[in-house]
């Protein structure tokens, strides 16, 4: 008999197996005999099957779909990028449903659905589009969804069926034959990216401070930025890894004249600073102590950015001392990239300086030179807030040694009695029957002196709009409004650079000679303010605007704090910041522990095997240094793992003995899940599963498809955590395919069952294509698997 190849299919064609169909429909079409779990294919002509829901026979032997009239000869050509084909499914559907809309099709939104496999959320913002045109169209989104489901190709064979309901959602079934065949291309070609257009993208990551030990703030920045770097590579992007290391600035002029101080003749003879967490400490204690010494130590940084070549040399001593302990850091980690530190961006600041003045972007203030990124308003229309920021940024200046707010809004105020002069000097009011002289106005009293003056900023006083205007901030109805409370300082008041100065300068060479299109930044969430600055004055220079090509992205990956368990920021037990190199240090120890442990509880076991001589390689005791090999890469493992599965704005508790853990989303839960699948193929005794590939995927059982199509999103969650930068989408991915494995592991009972099944082969290469997949996820957060563990 033949029939539908669906798994819901229930109807039978009534022809003998080996009655030709009409090959003028499909001249290359198999036949399928009708077997337990639905149809297979008979083996004869190519491997092609069909997926309709059920078919019923019209003349001439033309085959259609009974439910949808729609004829079902078509090849099924399966990808193992599920979703993406489930885009260009309904993109088509779309497109055809709808070609009023005339190429303004909006993206494609597909998703696993709650109760559904998958399913299509298009149809509202479709309905809306059309209520937009002219003349406008209006339809329902059950109505539009309807259209839709009924444009759908399913000569592609990857939907099984499609139903539209009435919130206008369509909720998606896959064919199971299209699931057998991705699973099959994945078995033969490998875990594959998704096709993305590629870029160059720089990622800016780990970023210590020479001089000072790797904390414990450090690991996430690492861990977290080589992951996306992975990724990144992944799916074939140029990628930059970049460490922004701190190696340049005034603390430097205090190392170089303590250097010169107990080794005046380091030039000569190299000095023992290996220890340079202990010479950094003493050299901060002796310029906190004393003055003549800190006075020194400017004029040492003052030659040292000047190029003096003893400074030079000082500056180069300590920095090979550091980088030889970074790089002890990063073997551990197994990470990877170049460092171009603060120095490296120093010869380019006068050129970048000048571009920015040049671009009319920089202000100057009592010395210092500012860029103060605003936006142009109406200041009749100004939102929550906004008033009171214009006056704070550009009217007062708690710092300031001279004039700490405006004349012009100190008269407005005493309009109002919020401001008053007693014995010639003015007073501004801060609280209830509570005045402060203007000059010791601080930042915490400038707040509470603008609440007292709401009366005079909506509307803004004439006297406001005065003093603004002579600062240029205010022309006909337009107001500058400040973006952010602060400014970016490229030139302090001495003449000295700063940080801000040389995050432009980074900025504007990563554009213009790295040729960046995308920029990623890895830092905790206390520098996100920061840096939306730096990239905001980046982008009202032009720097990210590229004729003829898209804009330069720029992201900041801010992440939250490692807390101990008092849930206070992580320290080590003297109360000091943790160094990185003890925390991995403990995780590695902490793995060890548990499995010297657990082969101590398996020893009576081995005992047994052996005396009854069954005793096999994958049965036998690990020695101790298979034991420290493993649990250098499980300890490792166990802690990139516990913090990429976080959503990384969130702080976490360190726990070591929660993060070895067998039980929930752990990488020793996925190390393990990932051995088993490994040993099944040995418990066969295959030795090569290259000798099984042409065996033929059959997905008999629920558990099976579940796993097959959670096998099939891998691609998507890859190109969607590139363009989130959020990496716990991969971990919650990884434990979802684990828990699919595991179900049907747990099956044996109802029928799922490996060596010595009439399906084993088919099952082992389900295996194998799920320890491949969770073999490429953890690569790509920078964890090594074991066969064994």
């Amino acid at each position: 008999m033949l029939g539908c190849a669906s798994d819901k299919c229930d109807l039978a064609l009534p022809f003998e197996a080996g009655l030709p169909l009409n090959p003028t429909l499909n001249p290359t079409l198999s036949f399928f005999e009708v077997g337990r779990g639905g149809v297979r294919n008979s083996g004869r002509k190519d491997n092609i099957q069909m997926n309709c829901e059920k078919f019923e026979v019209w003349a001439e032997n033309e085959n259609v779909c009974g439910s949808c009239k729609r004829l079902k000869t078509a090849h099924v050509d399966s990808s193992t990028d599920m979703e993406g084909e489930l885009r260009k499914v309904f993109l088509g559907a779309i497109t055809k449903a709808f070609p009023n809309l005339a190429g303004n099709v909006p993206k494609v939104l597909v998703t696993p659905g709650k109760t559904t496999e998958y399913q299509c959320n298009n149809a509202m913002g479709v309905a809306k589009q059309l209520s937009m045109l002219k003349p406008p169209v209006k339809m329902s989104p059950q109505a539009v969804a309807e259209q839709i489901t009924s444009s759908i190709d399913y000569s592609h064979g990857v939907i099984s069926k499609a139903e539209a309901t009435k919130q206008g959602f369509i909720n998606i079934s896959v064919g199971m034959p299209y699931v057998e065949k991705a699973i099959a291309k994945l078995v033969t070609e490998g875990v594959r990216p998704p096709v993305v257009q590629k870029q160059r993208v720089l990622v800016d990551f780990s970023s210590p401070n020479i001089a000072k030990k790797m904390h414990v703030g450090h690991l996430r920045s690492t861990i977290i930025g080589d992951s996306i770097c992975r990724l990144l590579e992944f799916c074939g992007h140029d990628v930059l890894r970049t460490n922004h290391v701190g190696d340049w600035g005034t603390q430097f002029g205090m190392l170089i004249a303590y250097l010169k101080q107990v080794a005046p003749d380091f030039l000569t003879n190299a000095p023992d600073i290996t220890d340079l967490a202990g010479f950094y400490k003493a050299a901060k204690n002796k310029f906190d102590e004393d003055a003549a010494f800190r006075d020194e130590s400017h004029r040492e940084v003052v030659r040292l950015q000047g190029g003096d070549e003893v400074n030079l040399a000082g500056w180069k001593i300590i920095c090979d001392v550091s980088r030889r302990e970074f790089s002890q850091i990063y073997d551990k980690l197994d990470v990877h990239l170049k460092e171009a530190g603060e120095s490296f961006y120093n010869p380019i600041i006068p050129k970048v300086l000048g571009i920015l003045s040049d671009n009319g972007q920089v202000v100057e203030n009592e010395g210092a030179k500012l860029i103060c990124s605003a936006d142009w308003k109406d200041r009749k229309t100004l939102g929550k807030g906004e008033p009171e920021k214009i006056v704070l940024y550009y009217l007062i200046n708690a710092k300031a040694k001279g004039e700490r707010v405006s004349p012009l809004l100190v008269q407005a105020a005493a309009e109002i009695g919020a401001a008053k002069q007693e014995a010639g000097e003015w007073l501004v009011k801060v609280g209830k029957d509570a005045f402060t002289p203007v000059a010791a106005l601080n930042n915490d009293g400038a707040d509470k002196f603008v609440k007292e003056i709401q009366k005079i900023l909506k509307p803004m006083h004439p006297l406001i709009i005065q003093a603004l205007e002579a600062k240029g901030l205010v022309k006909g109805d337009q107001i500058s409004v400040p973006l952010f409370t602060i400014p970016l300082i490229v030139t302090k008041s001495d003449g000295g650079f700063s940080y801000d100065t040389t995050d432009m300068a980074a900025a504007w060479y990563r554009i213009h000679e790295q040729k960046a299109d995308r920029i990623v930044i890895v830092t905790d969430l206390g520098q996100e303010l920061h840096f939306r600055m730096i990239y905001r004055a980046s982008e009202d220079a032009g720097w990210t605007k590229r004729p003829g090509l898209p804009d330069v992205r720029l992201d900041h990956v801010g992440f939250g704090v490692v807390c101990g368990g008092d849930g206070k920021r992580y320290r080590s037990r003297s109360g000091d910041t943790a160094n990185l190199a003890d925390l991995l240090e403990e995780g590695v120890q902490r793995s060890y522990d548990i499995a010297v442990a657990r082969q101590k509880e398996q020893q009576d076991r081995f005992d047994e095997l052996k005396a009854k001589g069954e005793l096999r390689e994958e049965f036998k005791p690990f020695s101790d240094e298979e034991l420290r090999q493993i649990s250098e890469t499980v300890g490792i493992g166990a802690i990139k793992y516990c913090d990429l599965r976080q959503n990384r704005t969130s702080d976490y508790v360190f726990d070591s003995e929660k993060m070895c853990s067998l039980e929930g989303n752990t990488a020793m839960s996925m190390l393990y899940a990932y051995a088993r699948m490994c040993s099944l193929a040995r418990k066969a005794g295959i030795t090569d599963i290259e000798s099984i590939k042409d065996a033929e995927i059959v997905l008999e059982m629920d558990c099976e498809k579940k796993l097959g199509i959670c096998l099939l999103k891998f691609p998507s969650v890859v190109e969607k955590t590139c363009d989130s930068l959020m990496l716990h989408n991969v971990t919650d991915y990884l434990y979802n395919l684990v828990s699919c494995f595991n179900d049907c592991y747990n099956r044996e009972k109802e029928g799922w069952k490996v060596v010595g099944h009439r399906l084993q082969n088919s099952r082992l290469l389900l295996c194998d294509a799920t320890a491949r997949t969770i073999k490429m996820g953890l690569q790509l957060l920078g964890i090594k698997t074991v066969s064994r563990i």
